[in-house]
Formats: structure tokens, sequence, C-alpha cells
């Protein structure tokens, strides 16, 4: 298939072969996950759905720093906990679409994955990191939690005692534990070698036909988090981010942000 671009700015969506590449595009900002991008990567994600062509969805960040850094904390700034919840809720519905999509959905990580962006690798089906690279839910020592799925998702994959290390200390993740720990597709690639890494993939997943590829993800969701949990997971950060101590941690945090 004819490699296609199309660049909205925040997103950069190409048909490569039967993949679809979905580049988050705010390098400068670490590929921080605003509004605008979610619904850019919701419109991109449908689409690719709907392409018969495709037959993997590969995500990935721009630039050599960062998969994403996250939520964009200047959009969490002085929110009450219904417009929290209504954000969360936003992207909620579109990581659990990304993690039931009847098509491989494959996170390609280069740099850190943190927060949100942690939480959005962790919907996708498969993930590739880079030696380089590094994840955590550290939303906990800002006086918030994770509410993108990451405390049901993290706890699945790693295990509960595990999952909370992670979340209650802010501690750091290598690309080297995701990959002991049987997470990541492939033990952890160099930069250099992280194309060929995803095409090898792509090419691995595109063996099986599409019907058998769509049963066996239609079977393995229902080990999902279920609709319930994580409203409640939502319901939650929603408090947290309205708290004066989650808005202390959003203003501090920001504050150190912009003296980089």
């Amino acid at each position: 298939m004819t490699d296609l671009s199309e660049h909205d700015g925040v997103l950069i969506s190409q048909r490569v072969g039967n993949a679809a590449h979905l580049t988050l595009n705010r390098p400068a900002a670490l590929n921080a996950l605003n509004s605008e991008l979610l619904d850019s990567l919701e419109r991109e994600l449908e689409s690719a759905i709907d392409d018969h062509a495709v037959r993997v969805i590969v995500i990935q960040g721009a630039g050599e720093r960062a998969f994403s850094a996250g939520a964009d904390l200047l959009e969490l700034k002085g929110l009450d906990s219904e417009a929290a919840l209504r954000l969360l809720g936003r992207g909620q519905e579109l990581f659990r679409r990304i993690e039931l999509a009847p098509k491989p959905t494959v996170a390609v990580v280069d740099g850190f994955a943190i927060g949100g962006g942690f939480e959005l690798a962790l919907a996708c089906h498969l993930l590739i990191a880079t030696e380089r690279s590094a994840f955590g839910l550290p939303e906990a020592t800002l006086g918030l939690i994770p509410g993108y799925g990451g405390t049901q998702r993290l706890a699945d994959v790693l295990g509960r005692h595990l999952a909370l290390r992670v979340m209650l200390t802010g501690s750091r993740l290598s690309a080297g534990d995701l990959a002991q720990a049987g997470i990541t597709a492939c033990p952890a690639v160099a930069p250099d070698s992280l194309a060929q890494a995803v095409d090898d993939l792509v090419e691995q997943l595109c063996r099986s036909t599409p019907a058998a590829t769509r049963a066996v993800l239609t079977a393995i969701s229902a080990r999902a988090p279920s609709g319930l949990a994580l409203a409640h997971e939502a319901a939650l950060a929603a408090i947290a981010i309205s708290s004066d101590t989650g808005q202390g941690g959003i203003e501090a945090m920001l504050a150190k942000m912009a003296k980089r």
C-alpha cells in the first residue's frame, strides 16, 4: 500500500504497508495529551479501524525524548471535580477503544512514557521500547492519582504489590524492567534499531488472518478492566485533581517545568 500521510498539527497519520502509524506530535511539550491531541487520536484510530487495508495500528511519539509525558497539566489547572471527571471520562473512553480495538494496537516508546503516556501504552495490545525509555505513574507525588485506567491496567500486568510500589512511590521502570515482567513484545532495543523492530513485529502480526486476529482480540478482551472499576478510578482522580493538594501539585510541577 502506498505511504499516505496526513498531518493535522498535533497528530501525524501515515499508512505504510499494512500498518497505520499514528504519531503524537507535540514534541516541545513531550507529547502531552491535551484535548486536541486526544480528539485527533480518536479520529485517526477510527479511520484506521475502518480501513480494511490496515492490519496493525502503531502509536508512537514524535521526537527523541518522549512517547508522552502524560496529561497536559495546563488543562487540569483550576478544574472542579465535575469538569475533571468529564475530561477523564473522555480519555478513558478513548483508551478503552484502543484496548478493545479489533486490530492489534502497538505502543512504540522511545523516551519517557509517564503518567497518562504510560496509561496509553498500557492500553495498547503490545508494546515495544528502546533501551533509553522510562515508565512511571508518579501522580501520587503531586497529590493526584492515575485517571486513564492506570490503577487497573498496571496491576493487571505487574501484579498488585509491584504496581502499588510504583504508584505510591512514583518510582520509574526501565524498558528492561518491563521486558523482564513480560510486558514488552521483545527485549529493549537500541534507538537506531527501533524502526526495524516495529517493521518485524508488524510483519509477524500480519501472518495471522484478519478473522483469527479479531477473534483472539475479542476473546482476550474479557480480561480488560471493567467499566465500573474504570469509572471508580475516574471519580477518585477527579476529586484529587480538584482538591487543594492536587491543584497545588499541578501548580508546583508547572512552575518546575517553566524553569527548564
